[in-house]
């Protein structure tokens, strides 16, 4: 549910809430209003009814007498008084209404109970001093009823459609004050999506005016600070790798050489303490010396292909990716490794090919070390229209609880490989299963060397 519809649903809720308390004071102050009006109304006629009938003509009785007052009938124009001529038996001869009442409706069903108790007016009729009858004065509490239902009908229905105008005109203004948050939450979304050029256009006047400005602000300075510290992530990674070709050299051509000329001299001394019984105590010591050396030789190696990759700058990224799934296919829990890559690979920079290299080099490695894996699968995918290359590693290993490295290795090593390129990696376990590693790098770098 949206902002502008939950604060017009607010406001709509209270406006109903006010109806009904309005309503509800209404209703009771109804009663009184009623009830004063018909008492006001039978007094009223109470006092312009005739007491003294002149005497009748001879042969006239008195109940053609009391069926002659015009007065009776011309109040029948009355709504809250029903007044009625009776004889001095009670019979009724004359009544103001015409036809039986209407009844009331239902709802206020406990208002009619106590309008109805009001008690009638009575006033008595007389020729000379004699008493031939009496005018009655009954409270019409059912049409009282009706009129104050009709008015209330009448008063809640303008109010509910005031109501409604105004929800409309709510739901329009809050529509019209929140279309900034609009242009705001899209330049925060490209803000997160690393589109750090993104800036706010002029929001509006008034108090929104500076909204624009530190928002500019804002972005301008995150993104200096970004490509600063992408910048200095360059130069420590660029660093590092001119520490790993400083060692792979310094082990190739200082360490190595002893070692290769080392080994086959201590194979030597083995097969001569093996052959000549005179040295058989040293028989053993031999073969561990030989072993050693050997140990010692293909580490040397392994750490010559970790540090500097031997096939990148000479053949390419593609043909070193191929390595080093074969390599992962061939170690101690191997595991089938599929690659996926794109035919233009050719076509990126030697610091992308490094970081794409150490990337993957990674991902195999922690397979290799945490995941009960059978196959993995590298998609390297070059986007010319985003201008991007995007990176995917996928395992099918058991799942496992993801926690967010601590040190600055492993996952945060390749994060801030991605980061200092201007791209981005994220990594973490798959609900079927298995590790999901996703980077990007932006074919054109933000970030200039200095």
């Amino acid at each position: 549910m949206g902002l502008r519809f939950r604060l017009t649903l607010i406001i709509a809720s209270l406006m109903t809430l006010l109806v009904l308390a309005d309503s509800v004071r209404r209703l009771y102050d109804a009663h009184d209003d009623a009830a004063a009006e018909i008492d006001s109304v039978a007094r009223l006629a109470h006092a312009l009814l005739p007491s003294q009938l002149s005497p009748p003509p001879p042969g006239v009785s008195m109940e053609a007498l009391l069926a002659r007052i015009e007065l009776t009938r011309e109040l029948s124009t009355l709504r809250h008084l029903t007044v009625e001529v009776r004889s001095v038996n009670d019979a009724l001869i004359l009544s103001s209404r015409a036809g039986p009442a209407r009844e009331a409706p239902a709802a206020l069903g406990w208002m009619g109970e106590r309008l109805r108790s009001l008690p009638p007016l009575r006033k008595d009729i007389r020729v000379g001093e004699q008493v031939v009858g009496h005018y009655l004065l009954v409270p019409n509490a059912d049409d009282e009823l009706r009129e104050i239902w009709d008015d209330y009908i009448k008063q809640t229905t303008m109010v509910a459609a005031i109501g409604l105008i105004a929800c409309i005109m709510v739901y329009w203004a809050v529509g019209r004050a929140l279309q900034p948050l609009g242009s705001v939450m899209r330049a925060l979304s490209a803000i997160g999506e690393g589109r750090l050029d993104a800036r706010l256009d002029n929001v509006g006047p008034g108090d929104l005016a500076p909204l624009s400005a530190s928002f500019n602000r804002m972005a301008s300075e995150l993104e200096a600070a970004v490509n600063e510290r992408a910048r200095l992530l360059r130069k420590l990674i660029t660093h590092e790798e001119e520490i790993r070709r400083s060692l792979a050299r310094d082990l190739h051509d200082e360490l190595s050489p002893y070692l290769v000329a080392i080994h086959p001299h201590a194979r030597l001394l083995a097969d001569a303490c093996a052959e000549r019984p005179e040295l058989a105590e040293h028989r053993d010591a031999a073969h561990w010396m030989a072993d050693q050396v050997g140990h010692l030789l293909r580490l040397v190696r392994n750490l010559l292909e970790h540090l500097r990759p031997p096939d990148i700058e000479e053949l390419g990224l593609r043909h070193a990716l191929r390595e080093l799934a074969t390599q992962r296919g061939l170690g101690a829990h191997g595991a089938q490794v599929i690659l996926h890559l794109d035919d233009d690979l050719h076509s990126l920079s030697a610091m992308h090919d490094i970081t794409l290299y150490r990337v993957v080099q990674e991902c195999l490695t922690n397979t290799a070390k945490h995941a009960r894996c059978t196959r993995i699968d590298i998609h390297l995918d070059i986007d010319r229209k985003q201008e991007r290359v995007s990176l995917r590693v996928v395992d099918d290993g058991e799942p496992m609880s993801y926690n967010a490295p601590e040190s600055g290795f492993g996952l945060v090593g390749m994060r801030e490989r991605a980061l200092a390129l201007g791209g981005d990696c994220k990594a973490g376990p798959r609900p079927q299963g298995g590790w999901e590693v996703k980077a990007w790098l932006p074919l054109k770098t933000s970030v200039q060397e200095t």
